[in-house]
């Protein structure tokens, strides 16, 4: 029985089917070419300290397909500030909870959702692992080839940047002219603290872009003019684009229901979730799904998702 055990542990623990190398981290990431954008930036940022030392490290490393998804080009890379550039890199690079370094297999990260793991940005990156589908998910972005061994560390590739949540939700609404009417419309409404929650309770916005809210007659000489019964129904409809819990686009089920900020006499409201070729939310008073991208925005306070349609409670 106990070498059943044994067993049945260590098919557990090595389903993952880990590569082993003799490389140290730095030699892999130079020999394997999907790598390559990642590793010239942490050479450009001098943090091969990181991949040459003795570790030992945990690695989440960005394919050249996620920094070009990202917007990123080797040239762009280049031109970033040492600054951006560093807190960049060290965003992927994983530390214990106690700050110590470690490598981190596959089996050790935490199940989630939204289990926080410390990076050496000092950010946090949240775990999901979905046991229907044994993917594990990062701050929404896919373990595609998990358990890389190498001589001082283990990489796990990933299909999105993991990018440091280094602004809040209305920051990152503000700096993005795409949602100015949007920034317009909180202030507006009075929404300013729904909008901006607290660290410690995160919150989800599906965000509505300019030609969104123009389809929908919200433009900024309407949104100014707003009074009364009009007022209410607009902040009603803001209110509901906000979801009380931090909610990764890879964490979200068919048929969940997301419970919105908006309380419609003395009831919560909620979003419905659907799947056809991406992820899709509706209102009560929505027709149709409408479908979230770009997704997984990461924000101090939590996450942005742009919907491409107004949800109506």
């Amino acid at each position: 029985m106990l070498l059943l055990m044994s067993s049945m542990l260590f098919v557990q623990c090595d389903k993952s089917d880990a590569v082993v190398t003799a490389d140290n981290l730095d030699e892999y990431l130079s020999k394997n070419s999907d790598f390559s954008m990642f590793k010239a930036a942490i050479t450009q940022a001098k943090l091969e300290t990181f991949t040459k030392g003795p570790g030992p490290f945990t690695v989440f490393a960005p394919t050249n397909a996620a920094f070009t998804a990202a917007g990123y080009t080797p040239g762009s890379i280049a031109a970033l500030d040492s600054i951006t550039l560093t807190a960049l890199i060290l965003h992927h690079f994983q530390t214990s909870a106690n700050g110590v370094f470690t490598a981190r297999t596959s089996f050790e990260i935490p199940e989630g959702p939204n289990a926080p793991m410390t990076s050496i940005a000092g950010y946090s990156v949240f775990s999901y692992k979905d046991k229907a589908t044994n993917n594990i998910y990062l701050s929404g972005a896919l373990i595609s080839e998990r358990d890389i061994r190498c001589s001082n560390g283990i990489i796990h590739k990933i299909d999105k940047i993991l990018v440091p949540p280094t602004a809040s939700i209305s920051t990152q609404l503000a700096a993005n002219p795409n949602y100015s009417l949007l920034v317009q419309a909180i202030a507006k409404a009075g929404l300013t603290s729904v909008y901006s929650p607290s660290t410690s309770a995160p919150a989800t916005v599906f965000a509505l872009t300019n030609a969104t809210m123009t389809a929908n007659g919200y433009d900024a000489t309407t949104i100014a003019g707003l009074t009364g019964a009009a007022l209410t129904t607009l902040t009603n409809i803001l209110r509901y684009h906000v979801v009380a819990s931090r909610n990764f686009s890879a964490a979200m089920k068919v048929g969940a229901s997301l419970k919105t900020t908006y309380v419609n006499a003395g009831a919560p409201t909620y979003l419905t979730v659907s799947f056809a070729s991406g992820v899709f939310v509706k209102g009560v008073s929505n027709p149709t799904a409408f479908q979230i991208n770009p997704v997984d925005m990461v924000a101090t306070n939590g996450v942005i998702h742009t919907v491409a349609g107004m949800l109506k409670p």
